[in-house]
């Protein structure tokens, strides 16, 4: 401690006897050169120490910002750019000229941005910066300014490319709230801290009245304090927080109405004949792509976050909707080859019932010994058939089983099968003698009815299940936009500055 006080003695004498040096030297200096070498001239101005040093009491630095433009608002490296203006002012007791004929000349001087190198600046730093620069269109864009009572004001002109953390739960429904965050690097708030400039009349932030920005709004902004403590001591903070309200128009035009509407397509295809199989299946496997395409374009332009967004709630359900749509047709497809599978069955039997009806009774009269004639389609013609009684008891055998004039009749109805006639007439050399038959009263029996199929349901199960699909599928796709709204719109992220 008695070395620190004894040092801070010395400066302080030096300080004292370089006033009164350029007090002395005042009427010697004649030109603004001369008085600005004399002012920061090394001799007498050290700028590796801070002003208030030798008093042991922190430097207080005033600070405002004029933001020019916010663009490149980027949510896969959540970061933006920002041109702005940033103006730090202090007071610096070794510029004070207060008390020499300067400053009736000159209440306050600016001085050439070369000079930066010359007097001390704040080490003030943006924390949240990935790139910065100055800007030099079309010289440095810097400005030092020292007024007579030692106050200095140092402004520039930085393009810079902020970190901004978001919340994308209801993206693209969401806002955003971005940040600016100014620190001092090295000097702890003992030696350093940063104030906004509370002046009346005077905002600590300004923006630029012609801001537009694609994607954003800015609909508010504010200045808060902050202290930050690290490993190496407590440093002072301020903060730019900007509220970024996010225009929904562009999402609406090229991402909602767009999937809306193939998704209403995909409900066409319920009123389509499910005969009509490669209409069907067209509409669903185009929508089912499209909307798969679409989904992976906007996911391409979001960062790979682990929670939910909301425009990956609607694509996804998007894609329910279409993929069920499909897998309805299936489902209706097999419901269809099923039915038409049971009518061709149930078809089947009633003829063979029938058949089998008419063989027995010609079985009967043949079994009687009455001659008959009896009438067939064959092909698409209609034939007659004689049975006669046999006569020759020479050739005459026993009695023949029913199974047996089943199968003579089955061999006689394969005979006339093919016959090219309108009307034939087929003798049986089993039933009928060799010579030409006597007159004998003939039995005609009336020719067998008919097959009748089935009489087919107005609305088979097929159709019904489509006629529900096309009431249920559109119904549950208005009760889910319902709840999407509902929810996302009234949502509430709440942003937490660390």
């Amino acid at each position: 401690m008695p070395h620190r006080s004894g040092f801070h003695t010395l400066l302080l004498f030096f300080t004292l006897i370089s006033s009164a040096n350029l007090l002395r030297n005042d009427a010697s200096i004649n030109t603004v050169e001369d008085f600005l070498d004399t002012l920061i001239n090394s001799s007498h101005y050290d700028r590796r120490i801070r002003p208030f040093f030798d008093q042991s009491k922190p430097c207080n630095v005033t600070m405002t910002i004029h933001i020019n433009t916010i663009s490149a608002i980027n949510e896969v490296n959540m970061d933006y750019n920002t041109d702005l203006i940033f103006r730090q002012s202090w007071y610096d007791p070794r510029l004070n000229y207060s008390g020499t004929e300067w400053a009736k000349r000159s209440p306050e001087i600016t001085l050439h941005y070369s000079l930066i190198d010359r007097i001390w600046v704040p080490d003030s730093f943006f924390r949240n910066a990935k790139e910065g620069k100055r800007s030099d269109i079309t010289v440095p864009n810097r400005l030092i300014r020292v007024h007579r009572d030692g106050k200095v004001l140092y402004s520039q002109r930085l393009l810079l490319k902020l970190d901004c953390q978001m919340k994308l739960q209801k993206f693209p429904l969401d806002n955003q709230t971005c940040v600016v965050n100014i620190g001092s690097y090295a000097f702890a708030t003992k030696d350093l801290v940063f104030y906004w400039d509370e002046t009346p009349n005077v905002s600590a932030i300004r923006v630029n009245e012609d801001l537009e920005m694609p994607d954003f709004v800015l609909s508010n902004f504010e200045s808060r304090y902050c202290n930050r403590t690290t490993a190496t001591g407590s440093f002072t903070c301020l903060l730019v927080v900007l509220h970024l309200k996010r225009l929904f128009g562009y999402y609406l035009v090229q991402v909602y109405i767009p999937s809306m509407l193939i998704v209403i397509l995909s409900f066409v295809s319920f009123w389509i004949d499910h005969k009509s199989v490669p209409a069907r299946i067209s509409v669903g496997l185009l929508t089912v792509l499209t909307v798969t395409t679409q989904s992976s374009g906007i996911r391409s332009q979001l960062p790979r976050v682990s929670y939910i967004k909301a425009i990956d709630v609607w694509m996804s359900a998007c894609l329910v909707f279409v993929f069920a749509g499909l897998l309805e047709y299936a489902l209706v497809n097999v419901i269809a080859r099923k039915n038409e599978l049971r009518q061709q069955v149930r078809f089947s039997r009633e003829k063979k019932k029938v058949d089998r009806t008419a063989k027995v009774t010609l079985i009967q009269n043949l079994q009687d010994g009455s001659s008959f004639i009896t009438e067939r389609v064959i092909g698409n013609r209609l034939a007659q058939v004689h049975f006669y009684k046999k006569d020759d008891t020479h050739h005459q055998t026993p009695a023949e089983t029913t199974e047996t004039l089943m199968h003579k009749m089955s061999v006689v109805e394969k005979n006339l099968t093919g016959a090219n006639t309108a009307s034939s007439l087929v003798h049986n050399p089993s039933l009928s003698n060799t010579s030409a038959p006597a007159p004998i009263p003939q039995v005609i029996l009336p020719p067998p009815a008919p097959v009748q199929k089935t009489a087919k349901p107005v609305r088979d199960t097929a159709q019904l299940v489509d006629l529900i699909s096309a009431v249920l599928f559109p119904v549950a796709f208005i009760v889910f936009n319902i709840i999407y709204w509902m929810v996302y719109l009234n949502m509430h992220v709440e942003y937490i500055l660390k």
